[in-house]
């Protein structure tokens, strides 16, 4: 029984890094896809290098996807881009377990056999945004990180788009949970700010691609005031306890400092 760590991947290294060294003692292999292209069509450089994580070399399998079908709207080429994944699971056993993430979702994992008690297993993850220690209150936890056996896999977007919610009794097609609380985190936009500009100009919400968003002024005076970069009613609250962060990112704080307020 092996797990396979699977999301995309697009210049986050610091995340990466953080990624990397908190699953590593449950993971057999992180399958990770880089694209030449962003979700919203344009043309990028790959950035992904090996020799920045040699300590995980072994244990990554590492994709390029150099072009895509033509006619994709964003979501279209980000699911694509999602699906390509597939190719980096090809070792993987009917019985071992695939996890579809974005790379920013990390799931908190203390044993393997969690993944056991139902067919699919989702993270409930703290929803933190902008800093390491910056928590939406409003929306506190994100169903990010989805498992399930290979054999039970259509496609890693699929398992993406699978709801986490109750159903009636008499859906047939319902998916039945194995909800993991206090299943992790989901560092939305933890990165510079620069990055959060170059994230805003490439990500598939196309509709946030404007002027005022991608300003990088007014971007660090929102994170400064503690608001929300798109005008969401959202709450946003500073996490003072450190036993909420991943023990990787408490044991190195001089390394992620500046991303902690």
């Amino acid at each position: 029984m092996k797990l396979f760590d699977c999301f995309m991947y697009n210049n986050e290294n610091l995340i990466l890094e953080l990624r990397l060294n908190t699953l590593n003692d449950y993971v057999y292999k992180f399958v990770i896809v880089e694209s030449a292209y962003d979700h919203q069509g344009n043309k990028k450089k790959f950035k992904f290098n090996i020799n920045k994580f040699k300590k995980f070399k072994h244990k990554i399998n590492y994709l390029k996807l150099s072009s895509f079908p033509k006619n994709l709207s964003d979501w279209e080429r980000e699911n694509y881009n999602r699906n390509y994944l597939e190719k980096g699971i090809s070792e993987a056993t009917p019985d071992d377990f695939i996890m579809i993430s974005d790379v920013d979702e990390i799931p908190s994992i203390k044993d393997l056999s969690i993944l056991n008690n139902k067919k699919f297993t989702v993270f409930g993850q703290q929803m933190i945004y902008y800093r390491f220690n910056l928590q939406n209150v409003t929306e506190p936890i994100w169903y990010g990180s989805k498992v399930c056996k290979k054999k039970h896999l259509k496609s890693p977007q699929w398992l993406r788009d699978q709801k986490v919610k109750h159903y009636p009794f008499w859906r047939f097609d319902k998916i039945n949970w194995n909800v993991i609380k206090n299943g992790g985190w989901h560092f939305s936009f933890v990165m510079s700010n620069s990055m959060i500009k170059q994230k805003i100009k490439s990500f598939a919400h196309r509709e946030y691609n404007n002027k005022k968003f991608t300003n990088l002024n007014f971007i660090k005076k929102r994170i400064k005031q503690k608001k929300d970069i798109f005008g969401r009613k959202v709450n946003f609250r500073k996490i003072k306890d450190n036993n909420k962060l991943p023990t990787y990112l408490i044991r190195n704080k001089k390394r992620f400092k500046h991303l902690i307020i």
